[in-house]
């Protein structure tokens, strides 16, 4: 009787310290390796093709809100220059950065039962490419996407976990546009864990005899949001009962026996 009674309390023991365990979300995205370059549409005119760049704008953006904090921090550094921002709070973390290369941008965002009952963390990225295309020119862009999504669950307790990478090119009256998008996902019924490696190619091209304008715009974006559940599961409650029922019944047989 006394060991099994130690065994279930110790039983009982791990189950109820399993609800002062947390999970926890990470994600991640990138893009890097960024090149540019131009076909000609027409090489026997003896026109070169061409393009300039008229600007380029980056913007980085953190936020967080958790039941007893909300904060924002934000950035833009200027072009080709290297600029990150950050925010923190417990366990939970993110931060959006550029290494100032021209469309390279990440970011990173991790949270867990820190954020409170319900509360999220994330990071934006952005920047913005606007050129001038030069006659017949075609602007080709390259580049690698890195995303990154993962979780670790237990009962009472819900992630959704997001990191997106994003490329996209837009005429100056928005009537053509083209993108390219990677994700990972890790809530609900995707899996736990995932990751995406890719290369990618987008082209534009100035069919036109005249100088055109065209915009690029590259984002990386990662978030996570935690949800606590404040009662067990139906299963783990039923485990408890389960446990409490057959403990009932040896003591029965015990005192029968006796």
């Amino acid at each position: 009787m006394a060991v099994f009674l130690r065994s279930f309390i110790a039983t009982l023991i791990l189950l109820l310290g399993s609800f002062s365990a947390t999970a926890a979300g990470t994600a991640s995205a990138s893009i890097s390796n960024v090149h540019f370059g131009t076909l000609d549409l027409t090489p026997d005119d003896g026109a070169a093709p061409g393009y300039g760049v008229l600007s380029a704008d980056s913007s980085l953006f953190a936020s967080l809100y958790a039941a007893t904090a909300d904060y924002y921090a934000s950035g833009y550094p200027g072009a080709n220059r290297p600029g990150a921002v950050q925010l923190g709070h417990g366990a939970s973390a993110a931060s959006a950065l550029t290494s100032g290369a021209l469309g390279n941008v990440a970011t990173f965002a991790t949270g867990d039962a820190s954020l409170g009952d319900h509360g999220t963390i994330g990071a934006t990225a952005s920047q913005a490419l606007h050129f001038m295309l030069q006659p017949h020119t075609v602007l080709a862009i390259s580049g690698h996407f890195a995303t990154a999504a993962s979780r670790s669950s237990l009962p009472g307790e819900y992630l959704e976990v997001v990191g997106m990478a994003y490329v996209g090119i837009v005429d100056e009256h928005g009537d053509t546009f083209t993108q390219f998008v990677r994700q990972s996902l890790a809530y609900a019924d995707w899996p736990d864990r995932m990751t995406v490696e890719d290369d990618f190619m987008l082209a534009f091209a100035n069919g036109s005899a005249e100088m055109r304008p065209v915009s690029v715009y590259f984002q990386a974006l990662s978030n996570v949001t935690y949800v606590a559940t404040p009662v067990p599961e139906p299963s783990v409650l039923g485990m408890l009962c389960a446990g409490l029922l057959l403990m009932g019944r040896r003591v029965a047989t015990c005192r029968r026996a006796r």
